[in-house]
């Protein structure tokens, strides 16, 4: 009887000390994890981009751009351990000239961040699946992302549309295959914790970039269009575009 007793006061100075007033109460509405919004800051040199208006090209060819759209992929961050974050399945369609430029990454740890890593464009596995998987409100749904050409083509990862104003010539430049995919990783430093979980960034993209660097490129000597995925034109264009992104900036 006396040793039951015991048992019973055990038990009863557990549970006691597990209700201790001098407990920090666990916070039910503390993230577990984080988001990140950014919106894509375009520009034309140091000017921002604007849409059916004269632009000069690094050619010196003053040009009207209609269209800037792209898509975005493969997203993934690397932390204060070197450690690369996958971010799967999270995709962006960017429809620049019809001012639809922000989109939010989500379910990213907890931590300390030192660079985002992106592309332009799909891998192959995703480029050419079944696009009708896709909700309609998904980036990658053929209801409103005109960007996908077919199963076999798969997507253009980036439209780029407008007129010479010389001699009101149109340019249409459509590029995509999978061996166009552009890798970037951008340098950055930002913390997320459980009170300070949501941030926003600004991405620049310098679209003068896509003339230059390594090579000037003129629309009346090199081309209007783009032909396939393996033309000089494709090639020259994709090469520029290496560099596109110049600045990563969380708020």
């Amino acid at each position: 009887m006396k040793k039951t007793v015991y048992i019973l006061l055990g038990l009863i100075i557990a549970v006691f000390s597990a209700c201790s007033p001098d407990q920090d109460p666990i916070d039910q509405n503390e993230a577990s994890t984080s988001s990140l919004k950014i919106t894509m800051d375009h520009k034309m040199g140091s000017a921002n981009m604007a849409y059916n208006v004269d632009l000069a090209l690094p050619s010196s060819e003053n040009v009207q751009m209609s269209r800037l759209s792209y898509i975005l992929g493969g997203f993934y961050l690397i932390d204060g351990n070197n450690n690369k974050v996958l971010l799967k399945d999270q995709y962006a369609l960017i429809e620049a000239h019809k001012g639809d430029v922000t989109f939010t990454l989500t379910d990213i740890p907890l931590g300390d961040y030192i660079s985002i890593g992106f592309s332009i464009g799909l891998d192959s596995a995703t480029n050419h699946g079944n696009p009708n998987q896709y909700a309609a409100e998904h980036p990658l749904s053929p209801i409103n992302n005109s960007l996908h050409w077919n199963w076999t083509g798969g997507y253009i990862f980036t439209a780029l549309e407008g007129k010479v104003v010389k001699d009101a010539e149109t340019f249409i430049f459509h590029l995509a295959g999978d061996q166009n995919k552009l890798d970037f990783e951008l340098p950055t430093s930002f913390s997320t914790s459980a009170t300070d979980a949501d941030k926003e960034a600004v991405i620049t993209y310098d679209v003068s970039e896509v003339f230059k660097n390594p090579e000037i490129y003129s629309i009346a000597s090199d081309g209007a269009s783009s032909h396939s995925v393996s033309s000089p034109v494709t090639v020259k264009l994709i090469r520029n575009m290496s560099d596109v992104f110049t600045k990563f900036e969380v708020k």
